[in-house]
């Protein structure tokens, strides 16, 4: 390797993302291995919509959504075990494989949230309780309630953020 080469490495590992262990990036190709685990988490998850409504989302997901997010993965094994999207100081996805839901893979990648990359702020589905109580335990409250979600069905939105300790 010439002294280039080696200033180039270097210099990309200035550039490298650090993110705890068990937690990466997620690239483009993967994307198709994303929407699979969104389905398969949506369909656990939110059984208040029907087929139309999550195949509706998912061509929202694949077309809008993946490319507007910075999307991270929580590995184990080498396998994606699910993965969470910031926009902003947002969380806009948080979605977990079915067979590894309650194994705290979703409060990693929430703490990772939090904690990395100072999120304070999410969008919950009003009707899926489980996730809103997922973000309740962890300090978020409700700010607003919407009637309608981002693509004008009538399914609720509330909007989270993180209270502010004291001290």
């Amino acid at each position: 390797m010439n002294s280039f080469d080696k200033l180039t490495d270097f210099v990309k590992g200035l550039f490298t993302e650090i993110t705890p262990p068990g937690i990466r990036r997620i690239g483009r190709p993967e994307h198709q291995q994303v929407l699979e685990l969104w389905e398969k988490s949506v369909r656990e998850s939110h059984d208040f919509l029907n087929d139309q409504d999550i195949q509706d989302y998912r061509a929202l997901m694949e077309s809008q959504y993946l490319d507007k997010t910075k999307l991270y993965a929580a590995e184990e094994n080498g396998l994606m075990k699910g993965f969470i999207g910031f926009s902003g100081n947002q969380i806009r996805l948080l979605f977990i494989s079915p067979d590894s839901m309650r194994k705290g893979f979703g409060k990693k990648l929430l703490n990772f949230a939090i904690r990395d990359r100072q999120i304070k702020e999410v969008d919950v589905n009003g009707q899926n309780t489980a996730a809103y109580q997922f973000y309740h335990q962890a300090g978020f409250r409700i700010i607003k309630k919407y009637p309608y979600d981002g693509a004008g069905k009538p399914y609720p939105v509330w909007s989270l953020k993180l209270a502010e300790t004291g001290g």
